[in-house]
């Protein structure tokens, strides 16, 4: 069924010819602004219907009683005058067709719908013209009966009931014009009873002013249908808006919140609730402060300053609390607001954003930890190894005294026990720093043969002694040069030699390197360390890699050890890139390989072998000054001022010896000096301030070579002595080969290739070549 209106009916009309489209648009239809819009969508329409329904609906009461009043003229004017029996029918009908329509008001009132069918608007369109057929059959029957100045009422009572209806319908134009050309027909239709010309003028001003109420009811329409339309998707933006910010509330680390004027909460996000452990709807309303209360039970004296300033009506600047959640959780958030104002400027209350800073809270709290575990590492290492250097420097300088066996074999236990000590020292620290992530690599060139070189060199000492033979395997396939941390390389390289001969009694160490890939810029080096040795337990040898394992608890007690090397070794070559395995055989032998790969190069590297360094260098180098060697020594620990003194005993050195770094600035402006060695830790003025000072007086200063003597085998620390315009730095223990090739480097030596070991903590090669 197709009513009046329809606008599919009045697009295939329009469609059957100009006869029907001239029809469609005097009448109005034609004209009716559709709902075919693409960019609603179905509930927009429903929603659309709903509101133009909900405007007339509005308007019942006030219709409904115009309708009444009319009425009552009517039947009071009237009666008697023409059949009563009519009025009484039609009387009844009015009364009829308002109280159904006064009946639906009601209910709509209470619950108002939101959206709205097509069928909706096809049953109000059927009301109002089952309304106006009512009042159109009023003319038709009073009309031709009356008088003429009775006419006159009639007719203006209907003129009133089309003006009328098309403002009360104009928000539903299908409505509003079946309403007013149904009683328009049924006036025109009483004219043309009534007869004579007169009235036929009557018939054409009705249709002109009906014309014209009609174009006016449907550009109303229309205009109040467009409204609708930019009101829904307003709405809909809105609705998109509230939808994204809301699940920006409850996922993002930040969100907003809102007070009245006395500190209620008007809007937060549903983790406000939820920690709260109340339902959003219950938290709305409470005072923030009082809420803040129950969450933080710690934070007193902030949440204090947080009501003060509010009671203020002050800004409140980023605070933050400690929130307990459900579970007894502890969680952080930062707090800021600011007063809101109305349109009027005054206070409305606080509009406020909030932030979960929990996880960088622990992060901070994370890295305190790691810093004050790092100073106090650091700070444990500076003070085992400052009495250490005593211990192991004296002992060294004693081996170089005359001394009968007993002593002899005394002194270098005392020695060994040092240098254990310091292995354990160094593996603490590394594992230590593996730990919290905090383990730094250098790229240098270095030549990868001359590294298994001077590793089999300095195993070799300790080897000889327990009559094991070391042969070194070098693939010719090898690059000249790789880029990569040499002295990680040589650190697990060591370490792994070093254990190949503590655990093998007969037979031999082979350490070997191959090249088993290589492209234009990067090769796979492959570096092996076999031995014949006790091997290890097939079921024992995957937990050689982990922290403090050993292959049996025995093997600790026969070998001694922390079972902490291995592990080292392994975490050091992942986190370069490679991998790490063993295979081995009890009773016969193990074979530990490692695998890299590095970027390589045909650039020559020169031999840094430091075993090839001896006394005999740095003596023909003072003796090609004509002169003694001028040293200024800072160093505060009178035993290390003694261990530095010994070694340097058999060399023509004159020294200045001065405890702080004050009395070193003073002497280094007073006197001439070839080199400084400055301890960094001293009272008064640190070596770093000392070397600072000296520096930036400039001239000859500013060239004078400084080795740093330090307890702080920490790359922060090397890269502090570098940046203060130190030029080399040696740790502790002091070595004394060590300290010969820094000095030779310092005073400049042909043997331009000589270098200081380096400060990454290793199995003490130095130590190891000396014994």
């Amino acid at each position: 069924m197709n009513w009046p209106g329809d606008p599919s009916r009045a697009k295939r009309t329009a469609g059957g010819g100009p006869l029907g489209a001239f029809f469609l648009w005097i009448g109005g239809f034609g004209a009716i602004e559709g709902l075919d819009d693409e960019a609603l969508t179905e509930r927009d329409r429903r929603r659309i219907r709903a509101r133009q329904i909900d405007a007339v609906a509005r308007l019942v009461p006030v219709t409904i009683g115009i309708n009444f009043a009319n009425a009552a003229i009517i039947l009071g004017v009237f009666w008697n005058v023409v059949s009563n029996v009519f009025l009484t029918a039609w009387g009844s009908a009015i009364v009829v067709a308002g109280v159904l329509a006064l009946r639906g008001w009601w209910r709509a009132r209470k619950s108002r719908p939101q959206e709205a069918s097509e069928r909706a608007i096809r049953r109000m369109t059927l009301q109002a013209f089952f309304l106006a057929c009512i009042w159109g059959s009023l003319p038709l029957i009073l009309m031709p009966q009356i008088d003429p100045h009775l006419q006159i009422i009639v007719g203006s009572l209907m003129t009133g009931m089309i003006s009328g209806g098309a403002f009360a319908m104009s928000s539903v134009p299908r409505a509003g014009l079946a309403y007013t050309w149904t009683l328009m027909l049924g006036s025109v239709g009483s004219l043309f009873l009534c007869g004579g010309a007169t009235y036929l003028v009557l018939v054409v001003f009705l249709l002109l002013y009906t014309s014209f109420m009609v174009r006016h009811l449907v550009s109303h329409g229309n205009v109040f249908l467009e409204n609708l339309k930019a009101q829904i998707r307003h709405e809909r933006q809105n609705e998109t808006i509230s939808l994204l910010l809301k699940e920006f509330q409850e996922n993002a680390s930040s969100w907003l919140w809102q007070t009245d004027a006395e500190g209620r909460l008007i809007d937060a996000p549903q983790r406000f609730a939820d920690v709260a452990q109340l339902p959003l709807d219950q938290l709305k309303g409470e005072r923030l402060i009082d809420t803040l209360k129950y969450l933080c039970p710690t934070d007193t004296a902030t949440l204090k300053t947080f009501a003060d300033r509010m009671a203020q009506r002050l800004s409140i600047p980023e605070i933050l609390i400690h929130v307990v959640v459900a579970g007894g959780e502890r969680r952080r958030w930062a707090l800021t607001a600011r007063p809101a104002r109305d349109y009027e400027g005054k206070f409305a209350g606080y509009r406020g954003f909030g932030r979960d800073v929990t996880e960088r809270w622990r992060a901070e709290q994370a890295e305190a930890e790691s810093r004050a575990k790092s100073d106090f590492l650091a700070m444990m290492s500076h003070e085992i190894r400052t009495p250490m250097n005593g211990v192991l420097g004296l002992a060294s300088t004693l081996l170089e005294t005359k001394l009968d066996d007993e002593q002899r074999h005394a002194v270098m236990t005392i020695r060994e026990s040092g240098d254990n000590l310091q292995r354990i020292l160094n593996d603490i620290l590394d594992l230590s720093k593996l730990n919290a992530g905090k383990l730094e690599f250098e790229t240098v060139d270095f030549s990868p043969a001359a590294l298994v070189e001077a590793v089999t060199a300095i195993i070799g000492v300790n080897a000889k002694s327990k009559t094991l033979l070391v042969n070194a395997d070098i693939d010719p396939k090898l690059p000249r040069a790789l880029k990569g941390d040499v002295a990680r390389i040589r650190q697990v390289l060591i370490n792994l030699a070093s254990n190949a001969v503590k655990f093998t009694e007969r037979g031999g160490i082979t350490i070997a390197v191959a090249c088993r890939a290589r492209d234009d810029h990067k090769a796979t080096i492959e570096w092996r360390v076999s031995d014949t040795g006790i091997g290890i337990p097939a079921d024992r040898v995957g937990k050689l890699f982990t922290d403090f394992a050993q292959a049996d608890a025995s093997i600790n007690r026969r070998f001694g050890g922390t079972g902490l090397g291995l592990a080292i070794s392994r975490r050091i070559i992942e986190q370069m890139g490679g991998a790490i395995a063993v295979s081995s055989v009890a009773g016969e032998g193990s074979t530990f390989r490692f695998s890299l790969t590095l970027p390589w190069s045909d650039k020559q590297v020169s031999d840094q072998r430091t075993d090839r360094v001896g006394a005999g260098d740095l003596k023909a180098r003072i003796e090609a000054l004509g002169r003694p060697l001028r040293v200024l020594i800072a160093e505060d620990d009178a035993t290390n001022r003694m261990v530095v003194s010994k070694m340097l005993q058999e060399f023509a050195v004159d020294k200045c010896i001065v405890p702080d770094g004050l009395q070193a600035v003073k002497a280094a402006g007073e006197q001439e000096f070839d080199l400084v060695l400055m301890d960094v830790r001293m009272p008064e003025m640190d070596g770093i301030t000392a070397t600072r000072t000296i520096r930036a007086k400039g001239g000859r200063l500013a060239e004078l070579p400084i080795i740093a003597l330090t307890a702080n085998a920490f790359p922060d620390d090397i890269k502090q002595c570098r940046e203060a315009g130190m030029t080399d730095f040696l740790a502790k223990p002091l070595r004394k080969p060590a300290m010969v090739a820094a000095m030779l480097t310092a005073i400049g030596t042909p043997a331009a290739s000589v270098e200081a070991p380096s400060l990454a903590p290793s199995d003490s090669p130095a130590a190891t070549a000396e014994a």
